[in-house]
């Protein structure tokens, strides 16, 4: 029997991942309230049983401003520093380090159960930028890798930022020991990752698609992809905000639908959102990503569905599906696929 699967995923990336598009004074407060919602979340995901995968931007594993200026200079001096430079970045990061580094929280994701910390870049590469190509990708992969070496993690998963997803750039992952990523829909609002067709339009088009079922049901099935296995998105979990609380009932019926056909059929439902889109309004978004969870226990026991995060869906195909492997903490060093610190 093929039991569907129910996927988390998580872009963890601090102000790295809004530098180029927000400012402290309107987004600071959002990036802050992740000191306060990531560990509710994890609170939330282990009284459900839930494995989910946090894709974590490599630099918010330093320390603080120090390390991570001494990690760039390095880097640049081995012609490894591929990271955007934005105007002001220098001041911003040593000004507002609590926007920037949460080494602490990635401590509380990995001495939590069923949580798997995978990779979102080092300096949140844009696959799509100008001047990106494959071998900046390797040099940082590479970096984020030696960071989460030293807490004792190795990376098999990966979330593009942006969910910027090209060939040339799959191809050099698998060298970089990851076997598995989140791939787009392939309804055209999606699989183009953050470049929506149609402009403005096709953006109304897409937040439509959170409330009323325009790209169809939402579930997907993992595809293997050469050496790689592809954990297609379904749906992007919107925060709750005052404008649109009259719409929530709507939002929270297409998310519960997609899951529950998912389970009837044997699929995968992979829903993904940001840690600091809880960042404000704490209270209503774990209200509201209370109420799925609830809906995932239901289909757990009556249905068999199946909490996984991205690690354990390597190898899958639905011709020979594996026996059931949760996400877990393990020693540094063994072979189960997924490798991070061990529990204290």
């Amino acid at each position: 029997m093929i039991h569907a699967k129910f996927v988390i995923s998580l872009d963890f990336e601090m102000f790295w991942g809004v530098e180029d598009t927000r400012s402290i004074a309107c987004y600071g407060r959002n990036v802050l309230g992740e000191w306060q919602a990531v560990p509710q979340m994890l609170a939330r995901f282990r009284a459900h049983g839930i494995n989910a995968t946090w894709a974590t931007v490599g630099a918010i594993m330093c320390r603080d401003y120090h390390e991570w200026r001494t990690r760039r200079h390095t880097a640049a001096q081995s012609a490894m520093a591929c990271e955007p430079t934005v105007d002001g970045e220098d001041a911003l990061v040593r000004q507002y380090p609590n926007l920037f580094f949460a080494r602490p929280l990635v401590e509380r994701i990995l001495e939590t159960d069923g949580q798997e910390l995978a990779t979102h870049t080092y300096s949140h590469f844009y696959c799509k930028a100008k001047d990106a190509t494959p071998e900046g990708l390797v040099d940082d992969l590479a970096r984020a890798a030696t960071l989460a070496a030293e807490m004792g993690v190795r990376f098999r998963s990966i979330v593009f930022p942006r969910n910027q997803i090209s060939p040339e750039f799959l191809a050099v992952l698998p060298a970089a020991g990851i076997g598995v990523y989140r791939g787009n829909a392939q309804h055209w609002l999606y699989r183009n990752g953050d470049a929506v067709p149609g402009g403005l339009a096709g953006r109304i088009m897409r937040f439509a698609d959170a409330f009323v079922p325009l790209s169809g049901s939402c579930c997907q099935r993992e595809q293997i992809d050469g050496a790689l296995v592809n954990v297609p998105a379904s749906a992007f979990l919107y925060a709750w905000s005052a404008l649109a609380e009259p719409l929530m009932a709507l939002r929270l019926r297409r998310i519960k639908q997609g899951m529950t056909e998912a389970a009837r059929t044997g699929a995968l439902f992979h829903l993904w959102w940001h840690p600091h889109n809880f960042g404000v309004n704490l209270g209503a978004n774990l209200a509201m990503l209370e109420q799925i969870l609830l809906h995932y226990r239901k289909l757990a026991d009556t249905l068999g569905m199946e909490s996984q995060c991205m690690g354990a869906c390597a190898g899958m195909t639905d011709a020979q599906p594996p026996a059931p492997q949760p996400c877990r903490l393990v020693l540094a060093g063994t072979s189960d696929g997924i490798v991070r610190r061990g529990t204290r």
